[in-house]
């Protein structure tokens, strides 16, 4: 039997129970399980082709495979391609890269990847209700994991990635690099990208703010976040100190991409709720702001988050419904201390179109407003009368994505 890690004076909320230190065996067990998936992701690594010498048209499964777009950790999501018609290529044969090594058959006539120009015309008719956002209004937050982002991803579906990001303020983003990060600002006038360190996957954290945001300082990185008891390729959280030059206000954002359910969510989220410590420590009780990202854990039940709500933290609109993720689950959220009212959470499950899946990823874009009073927000008819929980920007409220506006 494994030797338990002593077990400390006081819990990591101060109390003397529970206790969510990981055991030796199961520290063992998620390295274990963490490094044979990072081998995984970097021998199937991805590149996406370049959108503007490919013709969509004639791209099979055969020519995904020979440029690297399809091959990576998950399943491959055959609905990614389509009949080629007469050809008839591909018949037979498997398709390596998924799930427990057992790849995944490619029987049947060719399939053709999604043209991103198609995908980009469902993107804006999803985002038809919501507008770019400029200097003055309402601050518009939003959040997302795009799923291994890297710069050839955000190149191939540039379109779409510009439509999405000029509609915020700011992205809260995930499961990204620097190349995606600085490829995507550099399509936007004036915004900017600013990217934590990257885990043995390349997988980092990082936000694209315009420019009616003033960054204050540097950026911090809580390395503490990613280095729990030796479980390896865990992200930071990632913080920026921000100036609303709408109204003056300062603020915080944090990003975070928390620990993967990837050996169980009971011993995962041992190293999620000391995530969640570590950040309490560090923000401090007199943090103002919002944490936004990738939980890893179900918003509904947040016991890993506890931390963080026995601190005064709240989830934005915490008993919300929709899934932000393609398994059905919500684990994407805005969690908030002394900063609001924010409201108006909107999920656009761009995985469920039919046109789009997963493949520009696996999660949902999540969007919220925090109402502003000041110049043009003065004429919002919610300023000036006292804040309702339960009204349109109040905590508690959500909307469906085609009804932002």
């Amino acid at each position: 039997m494994a030797k338990k890690i002593k077990k400390p004076a006081k819990s990591l909320t101060g109390s003397t129970t529970p206790d969510y230190t990981l055991t030796d065996y199961e520290v063992q067990q998620l390295t274990e399980k963490s490094r044979a998936y990072t081998e995984e992701v970097n021998a199937n690594r991805v590149t996406y082709p370049d959108p503007d010498e490919l013709p969509f048209e004639e791209i099979t499964l055969d020519d995904a495979v020979a440029h690297g777009f399809v091959g990576i950790t998950d399943s491959i999501d055959l609905s990614l391609f389509k009949n080629r018609g007469k050809s008839g290529r591909n018949k037979g044969g498997k398709q390596g890269g998924g799930n427990k090594g057992g790849g995944n058959k490619g029987g049947g006539s060719g399939r053709q990847l999604p043209n991103p120009q198609t995908v980009e015309k469902e993107v804006a008719r999803m985002l038809a209700n919501m507008q770019p956002v400029d200097m003055t209004g309402n601050l518009v937050l939003g959040e997302m994991n795009f799923e291994f982002g890297d710069a050839t991803k955000a190149k191939y579906f540039a379109g779409s990635y510009k439509l999405i990001f000029e509609r915020h303020h700011i992205m809260f983003n995930s499961e990204i690099d620097d190349g995606f990060l600085q490829t995507v600002a550099n399509s936007l006038p004036g915004y900017k990208a600013y990217t934590s360190v990257e885990n043995n996957r390349h997988q980092a954290v990082g936000f694209v703010v315009h420019p009616r945001l003033k960054v204050l300082g540097k950026p911090i990185s809580y390395d503490d976040v990613a280095n729990v008891q030796g479980v390896p390729d865990l992200r930071p959280a990632f913080r920026l100190d921000l100036e609303d030059t709408a109204t003056g206000e300062q603020f915080a954002a944090v990003v975070v991409h928390l620990k993967s359910m990837r050996g169980g969510p009971a011993v995962s989220g041992k190293v999620r709720y000391q995530q969640c410590a570590i950040m309490v420590n560090k923000l401090g009780p007199n943090f103002k702001g919002v944490i936004a990202g990738d939980w890893n854990t179900f918003i509904d039940r947040p016991a890993d988050l506890q931390p963080l709500l026995n601190a005064g933290f709240k989830i934005v609109y915490p008993n919300d419904t929709q899934a932000t993720q393609a398994m059905g689950s919500r684990l994407d959220a805005f969690v908030k201390l002394n900063f609001g009212p924010i409201g108006n959470l909107s999920v656009r499950q761009f995985y469920a179109n039919p046109q789009i899946t997963r493949a520009m990823s696996d999660h949902a874009l999540l969007s919220v407003r925090k109402r502003v009073c000041t110049g043009a927000g003065a004429n919002d008819p919610a300023c000036g009368t006292a804040i309702d929980p339960t009204g349109p920007y109040g905590d508690n409220t959500t909307q469906p994505a085609e009804n932002d506006k």
